[in-house]
């Protein structure tokens, strides 16, 4: 293996890759060698994908709308005539419309489903063929709320949930022809969008304070990941370094999944606000 060049030859399909942490998970991977097929709903995602053409040649951005059956297999068809092999897809595309069960309609919930299941159900559905050709493999984002979650949740945890299911039903199936499935499930993280709109609150810090006390900081030492930890992850994934991994749900949550008894001690002191404030105040630069 070149360690330094993972991916070298390799051919990826990203989802959501031209923004966020699939723009992240996009540049290691062309940095590690692989032609990147990205897509998103924005078009100013060609840019991205200009930007990746230069780092590994061949790299583009498809406009699709993964909640769209027909996008979806448009995508699938466009890149399938500019290349012979897929070796990757890593889905990174999801929504979160928070509704308490009570509450949530019928038409929010089911085009969360479309987005977060339905449509990585397609792209899988249509490059199956081709990764049966490469013993490809298949990486889904899921998130910690597939296994714990809290209130205003139910349609994106169980969402979540069903793409766990749904990596290891590719896993069992893909075996015989050397197609692994697995999982990445990040906790909180901390990215550009967050920055924008805690730098915009910054003069608010008692709403900046209960943005951060309801879980955005996720983890329990006050602390969230970076799109990078995820990008790792997946490039970990797949790469010939995880040829036994298939099956498998990763938390990168920094621990916070299995540390909530420690995170509700720091609600015990009677200056938590006060560290909340501080913490939020020096952690993102505000």
């Amino acid at each position: 293996m070149k360690y330094n060049r993972l991916l070298e030859g390799k051919v990826a399909v990203i989802t959501s890759g031209a923004h966020g942490m699939g723009k992240h998970v996009s540049v290691w991977y062309a940095r590690h060698g692989a032609i990147c097929f990205i897509n998103g709903r924005d078009p100013s995602g060609v840019e991205t994908g200009e930007m990746l053409n230069e780092i590994s040649p061949g790299s583009c951005f498809i406009r699709c709308d993964m909640s769209k059956r027909e996008d979806v297999e448009s995508f699938i068809r466009q890149v399938l005539e500019r290349t012979d092999r897929i070796d990757n897809i890593t889905n990174v595309v999801g929504i979160n419309r928070s509704d308490l069960t009570d509450q949530v309609d019928d038409e929010r919930f089911e085009y969360t489903q479309q987005v977060n299941l339905y449509g990585i159900m397609r792209l899988a559905r249509g490059f199956w063929p081709s990764l049966k050709k490469t013993r490809g493999n298949i990486i889904l984002i899921s998130t910690i709320h597939s296994g714990a979650t809290f209130g205003k949740n139910s349609a994106y945890a169980s969402s979540k949930s069903a793409t766990n299911a749904f990596a290891r039903a590719l896993a069992v199936e893909g075996a015989q022809y050397g197609i692994r499935a697995n999982v990445v499930c990040p906790g909180g993280i901390y990215s550009s969008r967050q920055q924008e709109r805690y730098f915009e609150l910054r003069d608010d810090i008692e709403k900046l304070t209960d943005i951060g006390m309801r879980g955005e900081g996720g983890h329990p030492d006050y602390g969230s990941g970076s799109s990078n930890d995820i990008a790792n992850a997946c490039l970990f994934l797949a790469s010939d370094m995880a040829a036994h991994v298939t099956g498998a749900a990763i938390m990168s949550d920094g621990g916070a999944t299995f540390q909530s008894h420690k995170f509700r001690d720091f609600r015990t002191p009677s200056d938590y606000r006060d560290l909340w404030r501080e913490f939020m105040l020096d952690r993102y630069e505000l």
